[in-house]
């Protein structure tokens, strides 16, 4: 992909979040001149902001910006400010023209806060009818002209809407809500770390705890692998960097796992169930040891 931006001149780039990590933190990017391209915008999940800062040092002369959309409302829904050079932290700009939206919580009543979150509903000429053959998914998607999106979002004082991870990828920790991407987006922004999904185990007291599945840089890899007790030392250095910053109940009391891979989709989405089942196994797999 390198070589072909450089060689083409490439001056914008629509790609996914896993892309994007690759080129802020993979040491064969340091090869290329990258100064010629011109925009980066990025969908599908959502980018850290510290993954931003590091994109801006690889891409001096970009602006850097998020979307937000899906494939059942064709397309895009929301795209970061033009006069902004970069998105803001966290947001996905101002709703496009034709859409509508509205905030839902819970118990169904509408959210009319700037800042309080709740289920995302879109409206728009542009929505899809339904889901082929599938007249049940349809009708709990696709509600009195509104689509459920199924992502907890919020709309700031400017109007720009954050979307802050999905319904079913929630953690419970002791009764309160914890988002993945929350601390996948702060791990990320650790020297040693190339990738990250977060997933909950379960935990009898707790109900989840936090567990990172951790892809590591290229030189850290090295040294675990060279010095089996430099993993322990470096997954306790994850920990309290978790720890450092984020209220107990966000801590990854469930632990950190060295893995070679982060499995996605290939639209770049985290299948969070294929490590959430490696887990749940891996619980299991103590359990009967014990």
């Amino acid at each position: 992909m390198l070589d072909s931006i450089a060689r083409h001149k490439i001056t914008h780039l629509p790609i996914v979040p896993p892309q994007a990590v690759l080129l802020a933190k993979h040491p064969l990017v340091k090869k290329y001149d990258l100064s010629h391209v011109k925009l980066l915008t990025s969908g599908a999940a959502p980018l850290s902001a510290e993954l931003l800062g590091d994109l801006s040092k690889v891409l001096p002369n970009a602006e850097i910006g998020q979307g937000y959309g899906m494939t059942e409302t064709a397309t895009v829904i929301s795209s970061w400010p033009i006069e902004q050079r970069y998105f803001k932290e966290g947001s996905s700009g101002p709703l496009l023209p034709g859409y509508q939206a509205k905030l839902v919580k819970h118990d169904g009543s509408i959210i009319d806060k700037r800042g309080e979150e709740g289920e995302l509903l879109v409206k728009s000429p542009s929505l899809s009818l339904g889901y082929y053959g599938n007249p049940k998914a349809t009708a709990e998607t696709f509600v009195d002209g509104w689509l459920k999106t199924g992502d907890i979002a919020f709309f700031d004082k400017n109007g720009e809407l954050h979307i802050t991870d999905r319904i079913k990828e929630f953690l419970k920790v002791n009764g309160f809500q914890v988002a993945p991407a929350e601390l996948e987006g702060h791990l990320l922004g650790h020297p040693a770390v190339a990738d990250v999904c977060v997933v909950g185990v379960h935990d009898d007291y707790s109900g989840e705890l936090p567990l990172a599945y951790v892809v590591l840089e290229d030189q850290a890899a090295r040294s675990v692998e060279e010095n089996p007790a430099a993993a322990e030392e470096l997954k306790q250095v994850l920990k309290k960097f978790v720890a450092n910053e984020k209220v107990p109940y966000k801590r990854l009391a469930g632990g950190v796992e060295f893995i070679d891979t982060i499995p996605k989709s290939p639209a770049g989405k985290l299948l969070r169930r294929v490590l959430k089942e490696k887990a749940k196994e891996s619980q299991l797999s103590l359990k009967s040891k014990l």
